[in-house]
């Protein structure tokens, strides 16, 4: 990343659905200045600080800092599924 795109303020607004640990009192989006959040954006607000771009994301889910990549994803999809049901992970 260049210096200059580190220095960017881009608005990532009104995401369809984002999780970040707040009790959803940043539904309005995050603030972010190159790779660091900060701003978490109240739904229906704006920014209070200011930034160069803002991004759509009403069609988009937010899931900032994926820090600990460790995941479950494979048990969440097919949790429901019978024929995958307390069934070995891979053979």
């Amino acid at each position: 990343m260049s210096q200059s795109n580190a220095r960017t303020r881009t608005w990532l607004a009104n995401p369809a659905a984002i999780y970040t640990g707040t009790d959803q009192q940043s539904q309005g989006g995050l603030l972010i200045e190159g790779n660091q959040i900060i701003e978490l954006i109240v739904a229906g607000q704006q920014p209070d600080s200011p930034y160069d771009l803002k991004v759509d994301l009403s069609d988009r889910v937010l899931i900032p800092g994926l820090i600990n990549t460790h995941h479950h994803f494979y048990q969440t999809l097919t949790r429901a599924l019978p024929a995958a049901l307390n069934k070995e992970l891979f053979p």
